[in-house]
């Protein structure tokens, strides 16, 4: 016969034993699943009996906890925000705990040293921004209609609530 066959029946009683201990073990953590997912349930249906007052001392009791929660770092001039997610924040891994606010690729040159006209986002490519924040730029726009000082919007001005200067206390009388 072949060898891949010869082998095969030699170990029976220690392959036996192998397969009996991984099947328990398999047995166990499904046991340990299904019991972790009614005492859930029933922790739930608790909370949806509980009336709204019970239900706020019932949370101040037990907090929800983030065991993975990392701190939010500085970020430098001009970096990309990459939002950590919302997908996964109860599993414990390595990468879920990283420091999201690190500059990555092109973050990690110092864009302040550049020229101000350089100073933007994806410089020089199409989708570029004009700006790099609205704090140095007038957006008022003295061109618009509503800005205009005309016979029409002097009068609808005058009209419009909450521009007159004078406040009247409004009194109890009905009409």
């Amino acid at each position: 016969s072949s060898g891949i066959n010869a082998e095969y029946g030699e170990n029976e009683a220690e392959e036996y034993e192998a397969w009996k201990v991984r099947e328990l073990r398999r047995i166990k953590i499904v046991r340990e699943a299904r019991e972790a997912r009614e005492k859930e349930a029933a922790e739930l249906d608790k909370v949806r009996n509980m009336t709204e007052e019970e239900r706020k001392i019932w949370a101040k009791m037990n907090p929800k906890q983030i065991t993975n929660r990392t701190e939010k770092g500085k970020y430098r001039f001009l970096q990309k925000y990459y939002h950590r997610g919302a997908f996964y924040m109860d599993e414990e891994e390595t990468v879920l705990r990283q420091d999201f606010s690190k500059p990555t690729l092109e973050d990690h040159f110092d864009k302040s040293i550049l020229p101000k006209v350089m100073q933007v986002k994806n410089f020089g490519r199409s989708g570029r921004t004009k700006y790099t924040h609205l704090l140095d730029q007038d957006t008022t726009n003295s061109e618009s209609p509503w800005a205009q000082t005309n016979q029409l919007n002097t009068k609808f001005q005058a009209n419009s609530g909450g521009t007159k200067l004078n406040f009247t206390r409004p009194s109890n009388k009905k009409r």
